[in-house]
């Protein structure tokens, strides 16, 4: 037992040190879903499924449904594209994202056991934004990240062959950064930076239901949690520069996920999902520092409304090795337009994946292509009338994960 803890430990340790050591980018909102290439194949429509390591995020009690150990991970590269339409140079933003992830699960060699346990690593929210230091844009944002890493201990319960429960204690950690320039006409721009570091606990539960071996239904729950950044803000100006220590506080949301899965033969897999995401908790992101410091009580506007994703998945056993997948999703915008920017230029979105695997006893091999492509977007009263115009996005994104098995 103590052997297989180790391997778990070593292995989840060993990708976060390499996400740490290259900090990764990310696009398409604070929300990152896509976490495994098999859910990611079928739109993320595998609450209900959840049969491989990656059940620790997305329905922890599915991982009752593993023997032995299993250590999977992987890479998400998207290419997302947002622009506005006739905004000219330096409104289109088009950075590659790059999102890793890890799992390990195991029943430390007692396969009658109904407990099972389990170690994910994942960056679950995650924004970055670059634009032109004298474009248009340069007074709301020249550069702006957010990355937040999940490290989730998990255990599931077997309760009896229909019903399995799952809990997992999430341990956030949080980097943020914001750079733009400040306007002191008719002298050269000023600039303003903020960068900070912190931390956050939540909470993530599941509920797996195999009313038959055709029929299941699955739950997720994943509670709210905040972190409070504390780094330092600097103001460069024509007449000198000024540093000082400061914080800020981002709340992140609750999830609430629900799905039902079909098996009309052995071989074909179906499943829907529908999911809310609580970012009306998401108002004001306020900064604090010294009472003389020029930037204390520089304010951001949020004012988000909830979320909600349709997701719709399907999977194909062409043989005892290899598989078919294909997803959809539709997602609503939870950006107002009042506080519309560029950082963040959400819409209603379309994605479609389409992806396969191949697989043996011992390992397992996942790919996916997704494609995404976002409702346009006219907005005429944002935060900045330089972000008033339509809004075009769209997006590629390719993912790849491997299993390991004993």
């Amino acid at each position: 037992m103590k052997k297989h803890m180790q391997m778990m430990v070593c292995a989840v340790a060993l990708v976060a040190i390499g996400a740490f050591a290259v900090p990764p980018v990310f696009g398409l909102g604070f929300d990152n879903p896509d976490q495994d290439a098999r859910a990611t194949g079928q739109g993320e429509a595998f609450v209900a499924q959840a049969d491989d390591a990656s059940a620790i995020y997305y329905n922890p009690a599915g991982l009752t449904q593993l023997k032995g150990t299993e250590i999977t991970s992987g890479m998400n590269v998207s290419f997302p594209d947002s622009r506005l339409q006739g905004g000219g140079p330096g409104t289109e933003m088009n950075t590659m994202a790059t999102i890793p992830h890890l799992y390990a699960s195991t029943d430390f060699g007692m396969t009658q056991s109904p407990w099972r346990f389990g170690l994910g690593f994942n960056v679950p929210f995650g924004n970055a934004a670059n634009f032109p230091r004298a474009g248009a844009f340069r007074y709301l944002v020249t550069s702006a990240s957010l990355a937040v890493y999940d490290i989730q201990p998990t255990v599931a319960f077997q309760v009896n062959e229909h019903l399995s429960l799952g809990v997992g204690l999430n341990a956030y950690l949080g980097d943020t950064r914001l750079n733009r320039q400040l306007s002191f006409a008719p002298f050269p721009d000023g600039r303003f930076h903020f960068g900070g570091k912190g931390d956050g606990f939540g909470g993530t539960a599941g509920l797996m239901w195999k009313i038959t071996p055709q029929h299941t239904i699955g739950l997720l729950y994943r509670s709210p949690f905040d972190i409070k950044f504390d780094g330092n803000g600097k103001l460069v100006t024509p007449l000198g520069d000024q540093q000082n220590p400061g914080n800020t506080r981002i709340d992140f949301p609750q999830f609430v996920k629900g799905g039902y899965a079909f098996r009309p033969i052995p071989q074909l897999k179906l499943e829907a999902d529908v999911e809310w995401i609580n970012w009306d908790t998401l108002n004001t992101v306020s900064l604090h520092a010294a009472p003389t410091s020029p930037f204390n009580g520089t304010a951001i506007p949020f004012n988000w409304k909830d979320s909600w994703y349709y997701e719709f998945g399907t999977e194909y056993e062409i043989n005892e090795h290899w598989a078919v997948r294909g997803g959809y999703i539709f997602s609503v915008n939870t950006v107002p337009s009042s506080t519309f920017g560029p950082s963040v230029p959400d819409s209603n979105r379309h994605v479609f994946s389409v992806g396969g695997g191949y697989s043996t006893k011992r390992i397992s091999v996942d790919l996916v292509y997704q494609y995404s492509l976002s409702v346009d977007r006219t907005v005429n009263n944002s935060t900045s009338t330089a972000a008033d115009g339509t809004w075009k996005s769209d997006g590629q994104a390719v993912m790849v994960t491997s299993s390991l098995k004993f």
